[in-house]
Order: structure tokens, then C-alpha cells, then sequence
């Protein structure tokens, strides 16, 4: 006998909904930078449109919640877990034509800035939500940038470090650089 959807749920994102909590009962610079961080890592709901192709979601196919909140940008949201995101369809009038797409935080944030996102909502609606703004996605933008280009660090397995085949190799290579 699996979990029952109930506990299924409380698992989905639990330290992001956590930290989003959290954030809203206290507003602490270093709480957000680590929602940031979490939110890098998650894979969260976006509502698009019907017909937008499953997996491929491109800027026009996002749902914005209103239009001009924010000089003139559009205001969008993501769910963390089905649950909050069936409340918000529940509330909401304007849903119908939509669909969630269930997708990576991270290929999501140039969609949301080439949409003219000029906020993010998470968990709209729900007990715990946020509100990202266009210069905190493109905060995330840039350190999702910088982590995927920092260089994979190989962790050496002890029974490889120096084996006889390594080791002779690694003094030839030492040698070649000798005068």
C-alpha cells in the first residue's frame, strides 16, 4: 500500500513551502537569499496555455495574472505543490484554457523575463504565498548562471588515488615539466 495523496503532498518542496512560510512571518534578508537558492533547485508548477506543447513552453504561452501590476509588466505565478495551485484554480475566474506545467525553476526564469515578468507570485491564494520581483528573477538568473558555470569538481574515490598506473603516469607528466 502506497502513501495516501495527502502524504504524498506533504513532501513535495517541504523546505521551499517551508521557507516561504517562513519569509512571510519574518522578513529576513538571509530567509530570502536561501529561498532563492531552494527555488534554483525545485521543480514547481506554471500554468500555460492549453495548447502549448508539453515540455516546450516558450514566453507566450505563460498565463499572466494580470497585465500592468508593475509599470507596465505582467504579473505571473508557480505553485509549489498541486494542492496550492488547485486552490488558486478554484478562486480564480480566469483559468479555463490553461493547463500546469510541471517544470525546473531554472529554465523557467528566462521565460518569465522574456514574458516581461515584472513579478512572481508563489502559491497564490494560498494560506503562505511571495512575491518575487523582476530584479530578485533576475538576481536568480544570474546565480543560476554562475553555478552552471563553475567547473565540476571530480571527488577522487580512495581506492583510485594512486594506484601503480596513476601513479607512474603522474610522474611522467611531473618529469615533463622538469628542465
Amino acid at each position: 500500500m502506497g502513501p495516501k495523496p495527502a502524504e504524498m503532498v506533504k513532501g513535495v518542496n517541504s523546505e521551499l513551502r517551508t521557507m516561504i512560510r517562513d519569509l512571510a512571518l519574518r522578513r529576513e534578508s538571509h530567509d530570502r537569499r536561501n529561498l532563492y537558492w531552494t527555488l534554483l533547485q525545485a521543480q514547481i508548477w506554471t500554468p500555460v496555455r492549453v495548447e502549448s506543447a508539453p515540455g516546450h513552453v516558450q514566453p507566450g504561452d505563460l498565463h499572466p495574472l494580470n497585465c500592468e501590476a508593475l509599470d507596465g509588466m505582467a504579473s505571473y505565478c508557480i505553485f509549489t505543490h498541486d494542492q496550492a495551485a488547485a486552490g488558486w484554480q478554484a478562486c480564480s475566474s480566469d483559468t479555463q484554457g490553461l493547463r500546469l506545467e510541471r517544470i525546473h525553476f531554472v529554465p523557467l526564469l528566462p521565460l518569465l523575463l522574456d514574458a516581461g515578468a515584472g513579478s512572481l507570485y508563489i502559491n497564490p491564494e494560498a494560506k503562505f504565498s511571495g512575491e518575487l520581483y523582476r530584479h530578485e528573477l533576475e538576481t536568480c538568473m544570474e546565480g543560476a548562471r554562475k553555478l552552471a558555470a563553475k567547473p565540476v569538481q571530480r571527488v577522487i574515490d580512495p581506492d583510485e588515488a594512486l594506484t601503480p598506473a596513476s601513479a607512474s603516469g603522474l610522474w611522467d607528466r611531473l618529469r615533463a615539466w622538469l628542465p
